[in-house]
């Protein structure tokens, strides 16, 4: 499944998760459930899109049905679309069972399945061509390490300091914790420091 010229992000794409399912109740083993999904944007808080299901499980198998529409690229009418999803389980050692969707397009048994504009169907990433990616693989040189070195601070807490030195040890935090940190992000911060100087040396180059 491809487009020419497409290059599909992961974070683009809707994504079911049967895991997710089985805990908000979407699915229930041994139980027929059926209602609507509707996906937001995470800013702006914006519908994005929106479907109806049906569930049926028994005790090890059972299959979600999927009902929305689909733009048409030809003519600008949207299609109905049906997709169905077979589920399997298998038995968890300590009890209980792990449960699967398989996908549509290749029959992979996975957790996860992602449905992008171009695609009617949801499917597993490793059915789509080319390949998706995450949007941060995508962005390189010093633009990427920048981002892992934001991360770093989102993840301490620290909403104080900036890319010139380094974190901010926020209060509570344990030193070795906080170390642990700096020590990353000093690495990062000198190959970053490694790219700039590369790039200077090729505008004085060809400048």
């Amino acid at each position: 499944m491809s487009g020419y010229g497409w290059r599909p992000h992961i974070e683009s794409a809707l994504k079911l998760d049967v895991r997710r399912l089985l805990a908000r109740g979407f699915l229930r083993v041994g139980c027929t459930t059926s209602g609507s999904w509707v996906w937001t944007d995470s800013y702006t808080g914006e519908q994005t899109a929106s479907m109806s299901y049906r569930g049926e499980l028994g005790d090890t198998d059972g299959t979600l049905t999927l009902l929305y529409t689909v733009p048409d690229r030809d003519t600008g009418k949207h299609n109905n679309v049906v997709c169905r999803i077979l589920l399997s389980s298998i038995p968890l050692h300590f009890g209980g069972r792990r449960w699967y969707m398989h996908c549509p397009v290749t029959g992979r048994r996975v957790q996860t399945l992602q449905k992008w504009n171009r695609i009617d169907l949801f499917c597993h990433r490793t059915a789509i061509r080319p390949r998706p990616t995450y949007a941060s693989q995508r962005v390189s040189g010093s633009n990427r390490i920048m981002a892992q070195r934001w991360a770093i601070r989102r993840k301490m807490g620290d909403t104080l300091s900036d890319l010139f030195g380094e974190p901010y040890k926020p209060k509570g935090m344990r030193w070795r914790t906080f170390e642990r940190y700096a020590e990353r992000d000093a690495e990062l911060a000198e190959r970053e420091n490694g790219y700039l100087l590369r790039l200077v040396g090729l505008l004085e180059r060809y400048g």
